[in-house]
């Protein structure tokens, strides 16, 4: 979760990254293993500068939720949340923030000062990956606070998400396609290059992407792509649940779409993409719930993760949930006013965070 996130050019942009064929290394760094400019795991003071209304968690399945933004930078913009063995990362233009969810007296940690916009940060199973803008594409070295450059051949692609998949393979969508390596990212094959591909996942042996064409499904490993879902609209996001697959379709401007109800559409396929159907029709209205006014002007869905048997959705008014999959929804967390929010799950813990500006990582 996850996708998102969302007008118009300047959302797209600003989603994703760039390639070059010469291969770079950051300002002032020889070599290709760098240590991130400023200081890693500082810790941040907790005054009446910090940040709130940024980040909350619910330990108790969306029924309360506590605000854990102090300690964060008052005026801190984040793109987007992940969970990693242990600790919640925010990424923001400047670098990480992380937090470990096990720590008695938890406290926010400043990461990877890299000293200019990273852009974007993608979590993969070897680890995490960072965006420097004009210098390629980075991996953090697991334990050293380390990052090595990776990719170079890639460089001014336009890319916009990375999947590493459990054989082993590495697929990168991009404004051109897909590009897929089965050596660790040396060498890379284009196998897709009909259109944008803005998100790639995995499910039981079944790849699944999402873009301006839709929805694509490959069952060889990324070599072939099929045509799963197409309705003349972009797929924002495309997630892997348990037992599910969930496709985002909607605009970067719902607005320019139209005037009421929700203009996104959430999709779900049970046998690995092949088919889908629709299951947001009853989001909207909330029976006995009192705001079918404001409810009747969301527009756009966000994210959509899974903990437990519940389901967690987000859109630019709240956040729902359902515990029937998707049949029945109830409000958890309505905010003042309409926002994104992305999701990171650890264990029993749900993390709710309100993205910058509407767009996300």
């Amino acid at each position: 979760m996850k996708t998102i996130m969302l007008a118009s050019l300047f959302l797209v942009q600003s989603y994703f990254a760039c390639q070059n064929k010469s291969e770079k290394s950051l300002p002032l760094m020889s070599t290709m293993v760098f240590q991130p400019m400023g200081f890693l795991n500082t810790p941040m003071d907790i005054n009446n500068d910090s940040a709130s209304d940024l980040i909350y968690k619910s330990s108790d399945n969306g029924q309360s939720w506590q605000d854990i933004s102090a300690g964060l930078p008052k005026d801190i913009q984040i793109d987007c949340i992940f969970e990693k063995e242990g600790e919640i990362l925010l990424g923001h233009r400047g670098g990480l923030f992380r937090r470990k969810t096990n720590s008695l007296t938890p406290i926010w940690t400043k990461d990877m000062a890299m000293g200019q916009e990273s852009g974007l940060f993608f979590l993969g199973q070897s680890g995490l990956y960072a965006f420097v803008n004009d210098k390629g594409f980075y991996q953090e070295i697991r334990g050293t606070g380390l990052w090595k450059e990776v990719f170079p051949e890639l460089n001014n692609k336009m890319l916009r998400t990375i999947l590493e998949t459990s054989g082993g393979k590495i697929l990168v969508g991009s404004d051109q396609g897909i590009f897929k390596s089965t050596d660790a990212g040396k060498n890379w094959k284009k196998v897709y290059d009909k259109g944008m591909i803005l998100n790639i996942v995995e499910s039981s042996g079944v790849l699944v992407a999402g873009g301006f064409e839709g929805v694509l499904r490959s069952t060889d490993g990324g070599e072939t792509w099929t045509e799963s879902l197409n309705e003349n609209i972009l797929v924002k996001n495309t997630v892997a649940l348990k037992d599910r697959l969930i496709g985002i379709l909607g605009t970067w401007d719902a607005d320019k779409v139209s005037p009421k109800g929700i203009t996104s559409r959430l999709k779900c396929s049970l046998d690995g993409g092949q088919s889908w159907h629709r299951m947001d029709q009853t989001l909207l209205p909330v029976k006995g719930y009192a705001m079918d006014k404001r409810l009747a002007e969301a527009k756009d869905l966000f994210d959509i993760v899974q903990m437990g048997e519940s389901l967690f959705c987000s859109f630019d008014l709240g956040v729902f949930r359902s515990n029937d999959f998707g049949k029945t929804w109830e409000p958890v967390f309505i905010p003042k006013e309409k926002t994104r929010f992305d999701f990171a799950i650890s264990g029993n813990t749900i993390y709710l965070l309100k993205s910058r500006n509407g767009l996300g990582c």
